[in-house]
């Protein structure tokens, strides 16, 4: 797997956040140009399952679609949860090159604790100290505790979690949505990025009980 050369600097910074905190801490280096292949570097990923090559989060998509970075350098205690139902406290860093443009984000997964008093206030000091230049003004995920991000190891878990994040808004079955309500549904899916994964479409088709064709076309309406 290649990977940018400037982003692999930040290796050695991987285990030195994991060694701080301990082994109830999941630390990820992804590279954003490879969404499908993204994690290229990982300590502790037994907390979510998750090693090198796997992919970028739901969540990870939104915050690359959307541009996120462009005003803030990091998005600090959100809450995550692992496949097996598993919250965590989760911080995610935006890699930037020469030119402003994202080619990473390096993201920080602690297991929420409540009887660990000790892990929480580290928890905070470290991602006060690490992250603290986050661009100004409350970030995402810090205004209330619902759980933002699934963490998966899988593409197709992936799309699952997107696609489900989409229908969770909607107070109807699939089969009774009109066409505007998909419709918009797909708008909203590739507003978050899902369709940069490949194989995508087809999940939407499927979970959407309609054709891929048709879904082209409601990407492409107005």
């Amino acid at each position: 797997m290649k990977s940018n050369k400037q982003l692999e600097t930040h290796i050695p910074l991987v285990n030195f956040i994991a060694d701080i905190i301990g082994p109830q801490c999941e630390v990820l280096l992804h590279d954003v140009v490879d969404v499908q292949n993204s994690v290229i570097a990982v300590r502790n990923g037994y907390i979510s399952g998750r090693q090198l090559g796997c992919p970028l989060t739901d969540f990870g998509l939104e915050l690359l679609e959307n541009k996120i970075y462009l005003k803030h350098n990091a998005i600090v205690n959100y809450l995550s949860r692992t496949a097996s139902g598993e919250k965590l406290r989760s911080s995610t860093y935006f890699i930037k090159d020469e030119n402003d443009e994202l080619i990473g984000m390096l993201c920080v997964n602690i297991l929420v604790s409540p009887d660990n008093q000790v892990v929480k206030d580290l928890t905070d000091k470290l991602v006060n100290v690490l992250f603290a230049n986050n661009g100004g003004g409350n970030t995402p995920g810090q205004e209330n505790e619902k759980v933002v991000e699934s963490l998966h190891s899988s593409i197709e878990n992936v799309v699952e979690s997107a696609i489900s994040k989409v229908l969770d808004t909607y107070d109807i079955p699939v089969e009774r949505m009109s066409i505007e309500e998909k419709t918009a549904i797909v708008q909203k899916l590739n507003a978050n990025g899902i369709f940069k994964i490949k194989g995508a479409i087809t999940k939407v088709a499927s979970t959407l009980q309609t054709s891929e064709s048709t879904i082209y076309r409601y990407l492409s309406s107005k």
